[in-house]
């Protein structure tokens, strides 16, 4: 990757000898030069070993010809850069002795020498190098100070083109693929809301599931992934505009502030890609499109197949038989309307569903199959969390009309904290759901205890047995500065648009919202009371605080995976049992601190047969638009917009990586790119062209990084030079050479092992 992190290589010699050799005439030949083929093959029989077990392994768990496509592909964004360097050292009249792709000895029979340049394979395939005189480990030899064609008596604006060729060329490598893949036609996610986040920036102010968005910024007609860069690169308080059609065709603008939460990289707008009712398809072998140990991955004769479309359900209407969903109303060339599924998906939510699909590559009016898929209910701990603080509102919603308070830092207020909400039905009867221990309500009141995990649920089945009756009545402990927290009551309106919105809780400080009332709070990680008949009877106790979590997670082969430990704050727990509710078997393991005292608990839940839920384990593919270039000219301008969107998201995430915003365990190795690469290969040559693409622009921004070693680092040291008017001192230069190699050795070593654990062990 660097021009020449390998100068003096000594695999940089041509290992093919001449005719004749340099042998004098009136010297006998030894062995080896009688025999130059088995000289060859004992100076290089370990690369030759490594070679061969590499094919075999190929030939026998891999095809060979999507290998092939990968080599290629990585191979000429490795190339690309280095020929750069190459050119433009030929270019400035450097003399080049090594041309490399690879580092280490060369592959076998993969070194040419042509003129003054050594042309090469190296055996392992990272990166590359250009080894030139007067660069590198041989820059202060006598060489480097008489050659005039030594890099080192280069001027410095010659050296900063050498150094800076090998980026340009993989930007505009880069750039060349998306702007061919635009003309064939790319597929893009469209900027449509898939879901809402809990409590987020895009739920505050009204935005919903299915709304497309038409504008965001400057930028009209969008997709799904120029949002991020727009919101990230908002400053504090910072309002974006966003322009949203809904479902039903109505238009409305916003002024949205992107919340930058504790613990999240970035400034959020709080909204998901869609997804189409097509199930994920991976060039693995033996997946399944399920969540192993769900309802849908225990449906047999014949199950789910990778690729399968849903194309009809069971209908809520009349269950006693399945009818197609509706086409989707944007275009019904798409397919199936998704919120067709998801409302059938939460009306059928207790009972068999039969899923007809069309299998995999099958016409839309080609033989179908049917799945019946069992109920899924929620996991229950038999615990009960304690109720947090409302820390969002919608706004002009329910909840704010009403005047309910909102925890905020700035200036320092306690939000309002639910005690009781009492619920009107049939008959002048009311359900009281309630944190209080009430004497004698009175008639015609059935009290309940309150659940803030099942509030949202509780509510919205009462909005649907009472379809009639709006007003919700919510009592609410407020504390004022230093006061004694007082009970209001206060009268809500209840707004049944919301009723099927899709919410997520992804982030760990999402709260928990009740959209139908315009409010969300958090869930504390306390317990306030265990049921003494559930799992948690006898482990945990009231007033327990949860400090850590670690999941456990049904595996296809009927293994259990064990997670990391993943630390809780105290008003997280919505995320955790978000998460939780996902992955079967639904056990897992607490740090919990009581008291003085901090013990480990182990709980496996029970389903909860009050409480289907509307997902059942399918695993869909998200959605895609096919984006395509009018003309070249536009080819040009769709490529240039992504490499510089790509660039910017580049830099950003490596932004809150350094500075802890992100997991450094979401870093992909070579053997997680190889491994990309082979399964875009062996699938569609667009897509694969498009993550070529990809490759050699993030290659391009990693390698002018200001690290030692790299081309970044190199440029950094060719400034000082031009300020001072002098090279930066030897000792200097040698101490941050040695040191970067260090850095990128260790980050070799960590990336390679981050890719072994993810990708032979299933973890991170």
């Amino acid at each position: 990757m660097d021009a020449n992190p390998n100068a003096g290589n000594p695999a940089a010699v041509n290992l093919t000898p001449g005719p004749g050799g340099d042998r004098p005439a009136d010297r006998p030949a030894t062995a080896a030069e009688a025999s130059p083929l088995k000289s060859w093959l004992r100076q290089n029989a370990v690369s030759l070993l490594i070679t061969v077990a590499v094919v075999v392994l190929v030939l026998v768990y891999l095809d060979p010809i999507d290998t092939l496509k990968v080599l290629i592909g990585l191979g000429l964004v490795i190339f690309i850069h280095e020929l750069g360097h190459f050119l433009a050292a030929k270019w400035c009249d450097v003399h080049v002795k090594t041309f490399s792709i690879g580092f280490g000895p060369a592959v076998p029979f993969c070194t040419y020498k042509w003129g003054e340049t050594t042309y090469m394979l190296g055996i392992i395939p990272l990166g590359g190098y250009v080894s030139m005189v007067g660069e590198g480990e041989a820059a202060d030899g006598e060489e480097a100070e008489e050659d005039p064609r030594s890099f080192r008596r280069k001027t410095v604006g010659q050296r900063m083109l050498i150094i800076s060729a090998g980026v340009i060329m993989n930007v505009l490598l880069g750039m060349l693929c998306f702007v061919a893949a635009y003309l064939h036609g790319v597929q893009e996610k469209p900027a449509t809301v898939g879901t809402v986040e809990s409590g987020g920036a895009a739920w505050r102010v009204g935005m919903r599931a299915d709304d497309d968005i038409l504008k965001i910024g400057s930028r009209e007609r969008p997709f799904f992934n120029d949002i991020r860069p727009i919101v990230m690169s908002t400053l504090k308080d910072e309002k974006v505009d966003v322009v949203v059609r809904h479902a039903d065709g109505r238009t409305d603008s916003y002024q949205v502030y992107p919340l930058k939460d504790e613990g999240v990289r970035f400034p959020q707008l709080g909204i998901q890609p869609p997804y189409r009712l097509t199930l994920l398809s991976l060039k693995r072998k033996g997946f399944r499109p399920t969540i192993p140990g769900s309802p849908a991955a225990a449906a047999s004769d014949p199950g789910f197949e990778p690729g399968d479309r849903i194309v009809g359900m069971t209908d809520p209407d009349d269950p006693g038989r399945v009818s197609r969903l509706r086409p989707d109303p944007r275009d019904p060339a798409l397919g199936p309307d998704i919120n067709d599924y998801y409302q059938r998906m939460a009306r059928l939510a207790d009972r068999p569903i039969t899923f007809r699909v069309l299998r995999r590559d099958q016409p839309h009016d080609g033989p179908t199959v049917d799945v019946l898929v069992q109920p899924a209910y929620r996991a229950d701990l038999g615990v009960r969390m304690r109720m947090g603080e409302i820390v969002a509102l919608r706004g002009g919603g329910p909840a704010e009309v009403a005047g309910v308070v909102v925890r905020s830092e700035a200036p320092p207020t306690n939000g309002d904290r639910i005690k009781t909400v009492k619920l009107p039905e049939a008959g002048g009867r009311q359900t009281w759901f309630t944190t209080a221990d009430l004497k004698d309500p009175g008639p015609n009141i059935t009290v309940r205890r309150l659940d803030p995990l099942l509030l949202p649920l509780e509510i919205n089945r009462w909005a649907d047995r009472n379809p009639h009756e709006r007003t919700v009545k919510i009592e609410v402990l407020r504390k004022v500065e230093h006061e004694e927290a007082r009970s209001v009551e206060l009268t809500l309106t209840y707004d049944p648009t919301f009723r099927h919105d899709r919410l997520s809780v992804s982030l760990p400080n999402s709260p928990l919202a009740v959209s139908g009332l315009g409010l969300a709070y958090w869930v504390e990680a306390v317990v306030d009371e265990t049921d003494p008949d559930g799992p948690a009877a006898g482990l945990l106790q009231p007033n327990d605080i949860v400090t850590a979590v670690r999941f456990r997670t049904a595996e296809a082969g009927g293994g259990e995976r064990v997670g990391d430990w993943e630390d809780v704050k105290a008003h997280q727990w919505a995320s955790v049992d978000a998460a939780f509710q996902t992955r079967p078997p639904y056990r897992l393991d607490l740090k919990v601190k009581r008291g003085d005292e901090e013990l480990e608990v182990s709980l496996a839940a029970r389903p909860d047969r009050n409480w289907p839920t509307d997902d059942r384990g399918l695993v869909f593919q998200q959605d895609y638009r096919t984006q395509k270039a009018t003309d070249i000219l536009d080819a040009l301008s769709l490529g240039a917009h992504r490499t510089l969107r790509f660039i910017r998201e580049v830099y950003m995430n490596l932004y809150a990586m350094i500075f802890g915003r992100v997991s450094a365990r979401t870093m992909s190795g070579p053997l997680t790119i190889a491994n990309v690469s082979y399964r875009f290969a062996g699938e569609d040559f667009w897509q694969f062209l498009l993550f070529l693409g990809m490759i050699s622009v993030n290659l391009a921004v990693v390698n002018f990084l200001p690290i030692p070693v790299l081309d970044g680092g190199h440029m950094v040291f060719l400034v000082l030079e031009k300020v001072l008017g002098r090279p930066v001192p030897e000792r200097v230069f040698a101490i941050a050479m040695y040191t970067g190699v260090f850095l990128i050795l260790s980050l070799m070593v960590f990336v390679i092992y981050l890719d072994v654990r993810r990708l032979f062990f299933g973890l991170f």
